[in-house]
């Protein structure tokens, strides 16, 4: 995948010098070295493989809940418990005061789960 015309056009590579950004590549067949994506994508892959998609616009509206879920509800074992979102905005959900519980259900309920607002993502 990586190899593909856009990740190898001299737009993608200008784009990425204009932003000071490195492109690194993995070793081939060794996807060990970029865990976190191929985890994302597993858990992808494993929810849309259970779940019917009739249309495009279904499928753009589909990913943006899953991705709300992977990042803000969905708690993760390797950060001990938090979100992505919680981790990436510094927050310790351990030590902040619970706003409100929520559920969250989506794509027939392949996507659930059980959040606690604490007044950083979401207003209430």
């Amino acid at each position: 995948m990586t190899n593909e015309a856009v990740f190898t056009s001299k737009l993608f590579s200008l784009s990425l010098w204009l932003l000071g950004i490195k492109h690194q590549r993995i070793d081939k067949g060794c996807p060990w070295m970029n865990g976190r994506v191929e985890r994302f994508f597993g858990t992808l892959k494993e929810k849309l493989n259970q779940w019917d998609v009739d249309s495009l616009e279904q499928l753009g509206g589909a990913l943006t809940q899953f991705r709300f879920w992977y990042n803000h509800v969905r708690p993760h074992q390797h950060l001990n418990g938090r979100t992505p979102a919680e981790v990436w905005q510094g927050k310790d959900i351990y030590q902040q005061k619970i706003k409100k519980e929520y559920s969250f259900n989506a794509w027939d309920g392949l996507l659930t789960g059980d959040g606690l607002l604490t007044g950083y993502f979401l207003k209430t």
